[in-house]
């Protein structure tokens, strides 16, 4: 069904904002590592205590009822979601630029994504494969580029792409985790949080936190977790519901071009000619991968495969809505 001239309108609007913050999250995030004097499990840690904080009636509420199962299920998804890989990300974007972990960690996971499902005895028509080609062309002409420049950046680029292969794989985890995204977001910012405190204490590293100056303090505070966090899945859920998830996903392929556009103003790095022809190679191929896709699942359905869950309006939404202000009530209903 295509959705309403006023509904496409507020989809573009919610999927221009998710776009938006998930370009600037390599920019702030490589700023932070290299210009604010802050580590990649400070950055990560900051990021999910935060989130944890906004998140926390969701959590409270799963907490209650977590088996043995549950808990299992979460420990994995925040093993592959959580601090191990925003701190690996980070890692990487202290070693490389930031639109190239753009293009190497979101820009990628299409094409990771169709490999595991391969793998696990799915089809995917031949456009798809295509698709999923193409994605790795891109990526393989970055690392050839950076080659040629003597490949100062070739670990961050493993980095990136272990990075997306762990967040290729919570993605597919939680669709048969029994949790919907919300709920997989919260306990993964509630475990995340803990863990990278408990890390930071080990290592001395609570005391040099306080010190870092305030005002970067403050801007990675509210990025981190509450604009990564929190608002850039609501704005992506909201953008699946309006636009349906093959435009959602469409959208989110113009993150690598963007966060190149942010990157030179923010950080000073401009792309060569070469780098935008590998990031409009994995644009087109994230855009075939994602018009080939046989069954779509929102984000808010990802107990989908679990059967005799009903489906239900998060609780975050009734309970944060004074802070997020969702302009559209039929985010929980997908």
């Amino acid at each position: 069904m295509i959705a309403a001239p006023a509904g496409m309108l507020r989809g573009l609007l919610w999927a221009s904002l998710a776009v938006l913050i998930a370009a600037t999250y390599p920019v702030i995030t490589r700023l932070g590592v290299t210009r604010q004097a802050m580590t990649p499990l400070e950055l990560a840690t900051l990021r999910f205590v935060v989130a944890a904080v906004v998140l926390s009636p969701v959590l409270v509420a799963m907490l209650r009822r977590l088996d043995r199962r549950g808990w299992t299920e979460a420990a994995l998804l925040t093993l592959c979601q959580g601090t191990p890989l925003a701190t690996l990300i980070a890692g990487g974007l202290a070693l490389a630029p930031a639109a190239h972990g753009s293009a190497l960690t979101l820009g990628l996971m299409p094409a990771i994504t169709i490999l595991l499902r391969s793998a696990g005895g799915e089809r995917f028509a031949p456009r798809a494969l295509v698709g999923a080609t193409l994605i790795a062309a891109g990526a393989a002409c970055l690392a050839g580029l950076d080659m040629q420049a003597g490949g100062g950046s070739l670990l961050g680029h493993g980095m990136f792409v272990l990075a997306a292969v762990m967040g290729s794989t919570y993605f597919l985890r939680l669709r048969r985790s029994g949790f919907t995204a919300t709920e997989g977001a919260a306990i993964v910012a509630g475990l995340s949080a803990v863990g990278g405190v408990l890390a930071l204490a080990l290592i001395g590293g609570l005391g040099r936190l306080a010190q870092v100056a305030p005002g970067d303090l403050l801007l990675q505070a509210v990025f981190q977790g509450v604009l990564v966090g929190v608002a850039a899945m609501v704005a992506l859920n909201q953008a699946i519901v309006l636009l349906g998830p093959t435009a959602a996903t469409v959208c989110l392929s113009l993150v690598p071009a963007t966060a190149a556009l942010l990157a030179l103003p923010v950080l000073g790095e401009a792309s060569s000619l070469g780098e935008w022809l590998a990031f409009a190679a994995m644009v087109l191929g994230a855009a075939l991968a994602a018009a080939c896709e046989r069954r779509a699942v929102t984000p808010q359905s990802g107990a989908s495969n679990s059967p005799g869950r009903p489906e239900r309006r998060p609780a975050w939404i009734k309970h944060l809505k004074l802070v997020l202000r969702l302009a559209d009530g039929r985010a929980g209903a997908a």
